[in-house]
């Protein structure tokens, strides 16, 4: 047997790592997609992005894929003229085209990944999947659950989820809240370990800190998410019309037309609606988020720290082979991580606020 086979059947001896990113559309999926795969580049790990997203036709570009869905599988453009189905039918209809003739291509997806590997390189690959953010391929059905669950056991995979909301949605109550109940949604859909990631927080440090209603723990923790209510009636942030609502705010007509619509039984019925949604992402205790500025090589690191607790890396990490760390300080590391990157977080929105105030 020569060297090449040799190292094909010990590849496939070896458990791969990987990454299974999700998240709305405008999360910053290809983002994150191309910064983590060049920051664990960096790191030694042999990387490579698998796009399984029927839809991505331009953002593949801006990563290095080892293989494209669309290229060997299926392309929603294609299916939406075929089958005269509007964009999320027929996303739906891919992702249950990919389930169900899943072992016909994943032989052929896992050929490429290990061609794409450097012979030369000794390191396992590690993948991360690029998946869909609509919603309705995680609540409509199975799907992508019964498909990562043929991956995991056909590549032997290790994986853990990273769902990705935008930090800017901590703007508004209702979006926030939404973004939260759908976290939850595909976090019991998916049925694997999942990290979520509030991205783009560079963007809040774009925007006054005094945008947000509460601190960033509040919107981190998903604690007392019922404390959002108060504020539906608007973003609760201080928009462009902030002077005019301040000029109207003492006209009786105005406070007047206030009252009639919070008293108003459609009202009502709206506040005890998201009061509801808010009890049930409390409840189930599941939700959290680790904050990530792509561009911040530290913001990264510590996410990076998180995931790899999630999919079982951290403990057969070959960079670390002379430091041994027990599962109880890895736990312990985790929750010293998290109060880490709170702690940058409000710093450097606080020297925001300050270098906002000095140049008024």
């Amino acid at each position: 047997m020569n060297s090449k086979s040799e190292a094909n059947v010990n590849s496939s001896l070896i458990p791969i790592y990987g990454q299974v990113v999700v998240g709305a559309p405008g999360s910053g999926k290809t983002t994150f997609c191309n910064g983590m795969q060049q920051y664990l580049r960096l790191l030694g790990r042999n990387v490579w992005v698998i796009n399984l997203d029927p839809a991505n036709d331009f953002g593949i570009e801006n990563y290095d894929a080892a293989w494209n869905v669309i290229e060997h599988v299926i392309h929603l453009r294609k299916v939406m003229e075929d089958l005269e189905l509007g964009p999320n039918g027929g996303l739906v209809y891919c992702m249950e085209y990919l389930n169900n003739h899943a072992e016909e291509w994943i032989p052929n997806m896992k050929e490429a990944i290990f061609r794409s590997v450097n012979e030369e390189d000794s390191n396992h690959p590690y993948i991360l999947f690029d998946l869909p953010g609509q919603s309705e391929v995680y609540t409509h059905g199975t799907a992508v659950s019964d498909l990562l669950q043929k991956l995991a056991k056909q590549l032997d995979l290790r994986l853990c989820v990273v769902q990705l909301v935008d930090a800017t949605q901590c703007r508004s109550p209702p979006a926030f809240l939404s973004s939260t109940l759908l976290g939850l949604a595909t976090m019991i859909r998916l049925e694997l370990p999942t990290v979520s990631i509030l991205s783009k927080t560079d963007l809040i440090l774009q925007n006054e800190a005094r945008d947000l209603l509460f601190g960033v723990d509040f919107f981190l923790d998903c604690r007392s998410l019922e404390l959002l209510v108060d504020y539906l009636e608007g973003s609760g942030s201080n928009t462009e019309d902030d002077e005019y609502r301040i000029d109207i705010a003492d006209d009786p007509e105005y406070q007047a037309a206030r009252r009639a619509v919070k008293d108003s039984h459609f009202w009502q019925k709206h506040r005890k609606l998201y009061k509801a949604l808010a009890e049930v992402v409390e409840d189930y205790g599941l939700l959290h988020f680790a904050p990530l500025d792509i561009q911040n090589a530290t913001s990264v690191g510590q996410v990076l720290r998180a995931i790899d607790q999630a999919n079982g890396f951290v403990f057969i990490d070959n960079t670390n082979k002379e430091k041994v760390e027990s599962l109880f300080n890895v736990a312990v590391q985790e929750r010293e991580n998290r109060f880490e990157s709170i702690a940058e977080i409000q710093e450097r929105l606080g020297r925001h606020t300050e270098n906002t105030d000095g140049s008024r």
